[in-house]
């Protein structure tokens, strides 16, 4: 009996960004420096989009500079910044600016509000937030959480609603053209946002075969039923990294942290690293060969 013919969901960057409206929502995957869609990021800023809002657990330089561009000035957020070397400076200064509008959860509540989606439930309870200042001092809407008596315990429980964004953005390690996507390394919630998205993109390093997929089927994290476009983008997540293929690249992280401390140094690396080269490709020419293998994983360590 032969095989049902698939859908074929390969898109480039350029044409997958244009299917993003202007004002959409977008559960952003990665965590940290690890997996962040940059490329991504760059092309929404070359493309001019505005009004968006991100939910995410933690991301550093991609959403700084979706801050800094005026893309994307809403979030749904436990962490931003660019951890050891400090704050992020895009956002301390939109921030000040009045510009930058906030809900602030923690690691854990955004964990559980993105697999409140992908169970396509309305909320989720947590408990957690009970015993911190979360529900009372932080930049959380007072209509977001709400805290009742459990009808079977008679305890006090908080409820936060799920994320069930337009559109959910995942970076990964391999992937194939019908979407069937593995993630080597730190996951985060990435598993979660492929279900609680309308529209699930996936970035990756590399697209390899199906046949290759079903060698191993145990590796794929995401089913291709969740995926509906796939975009290979190698070092997809410069200047951060992808674990088993490149480092992060520190001596340019230091040098936007310094540099982007003024709204004129700003606009100077928009212009050098986002605007000027044109596109990810010429992103890749303008970094260097030399440099990005420089960067490639050692493969016993996986970076």
């Amino acid at each position: 009996m032969p095989e049902p013919v698939v859908e074929d969901k390969r898109i480039s960057l350029k044409e997958v960004t244009k299917k993003i409206p202007n004002g959409a929502h977008i559960a952003w995957g990665g965590f940290g420096y690890q997996r962040p869609p940059e490329a991504f990021a760059m092309e929404l800023i070359r493309q001019k989009k505005r009004g968006l809002r991100i939910y995410t657990c933690g991301s550093e330089h991609d959403l700084d500079i979706l801050v800094g561009a005026e893309v994307c000035l809403e979030f749904e957020v436990a962490f931003f910044a660019i951890e050891a070397l400090g704050l992020a400076p895009n956002l301390r200064r939109r921030t000040k600016e009045g510009k930058v509008r906030f809900e602030d959860y923690s690691n854990l509540s955004m964990a559980l509000r993105f697999l409140g989606g992908a169970l396509n439930v309305p909320f989720m309870p947590i408990r957690h937030l009970l015993g911190s200042d979360m529900l009372t001092k932080a930049r959380l809407r007072k209509d977001k959480a709400k805290v009742i008596d459990c009808p079977f315990t008679g305890k006090p429980i908080a409820l936060l609603p799920s994320v069930q964004a337009d559109f959910g953005v995942i970076c990964a390690q391999r992937v194939d053209p019908e979407g069937n996507t593995q993630i080597f390394g730190i996951k985060g919630e990435d598993n979660e946002i492929a279900r609680c998205a309308k529209t699930t993109i996936v970035f990756a390093e590399e697209i390899i075969s199906n046949e290759e997929i079903r060698r191993n089927p145990d590796l794929t994290m995401i089913p291709g039923l969740y995926v509906d476009y796939v975009v290979e983008v190698p070092f997809g997540s410069w200047p951060m990294q992808v674990y088993g293929y490149y480092d992060y690249d520190l001596p340019h992280l230091q040098m936007y942290v310094q540099q982007c401390r003024t709204e004129e140094g700003w606009q100077e690396y928009l212009e050098d690293w986002i605007l000027g080269v044109g596109s990810h490709e010429g992103l890749l020419k303008k970094i260097g060969e030399k440099r990005l293998k420089a960067l490639r994983a050692d493969k016993v360590r996986g970076y």
